[in-house]
Parts: C-alpha cells; structure tokens; sequence
C-alpha cells in the first residue's frame, strides 16, 4: 500500500552530501570516458557488395 505525502519540505540550500558530489562526479567522468570517444569514431565502413543481413548462413547459392 502505497501512501501519498502531501507535506512540502523547504529546499535546503548550499549544503551538498559528500557521497552525493562523488557519485556525481563519477558519472560525469564516465559519461566523458566512454561518450566523447565513442562520439569521435569514425563511422563504420560496411562493404555493400558483401552484406547479407542476418540470413547470410541460410542463403542458397
């Protein structure tokens, strides 16, 4: 049973958790490290002649 709060607590200012800023920091550098490489790639080169899709195997030649 789920039960609806309704009482507005008054926002807290200035004050950070410390374990609050790490995990922010955190997934910042992650979203750095893995986004920005991934975003600079080049793109990938597919040869047309040769694609088959999925049904590669059980294509009868």
């Amino acid at each position: 049973m789920a039960t609806l709060d309704l009482h507005v607590t008054p926002a807290h200012r200035g004050t950070v958790d410390r374990s609050t800023l790490v995990a922010t920091l955190t997934a910042v550098a992650l979203v750095l490290l893995m986004g920005l490489p991934a975003l600079m790639a080049p793109p990938a080169e597919v040869p047309a002649d040769g694609w088959h899709g999925n049904a590669a195997l059980s294509r009868a030649h």
